[in-house]
């Protein structure tokens, strides 16, 4: 699985975004390459899997591609719960 965290210049949120999504899925014992990258850079990634704060929601809906919309990056039990309803939902 292929997993894109989202900010607009691809080196802040979303790189923080990043470690805690590693984190999460580590301890979970998952298996995800977890990229970070900036809003302008999306339509080059194949991802399967978008997350992003909700300021990027609009932006992002041009691609096909499952996502998830966070309100802050640094809260790794909102992040977890999402990211387990995600994969719930999927069946992983």
């Amino acid at each position: 699985m292929n997993i894109l965290t989202v900010c607009g210049m691809g080196s802040g949120s979303s790189l923080i975004l990043k470690m805690n999504v590693d984190e999460i899925l580590e301890a979970e014992s998952r298996d995800a390459e977890v990229e970070a990258c900036d809003i302008g850079s999306v339509g080059a990634h194949n991802a399967d899997l978008i997350l992003a704060t909700r300021d990027f929601k609009d932006p992002l809906e041009e691609y096909d591609v499952d996502k998830i919309f966070l309100g802050n990056v640094v809260d790794k039990v909102a992040i977890k719960q999402e990211l387990d309803t995600y994969f719930e939902e999927k069946g992983n």
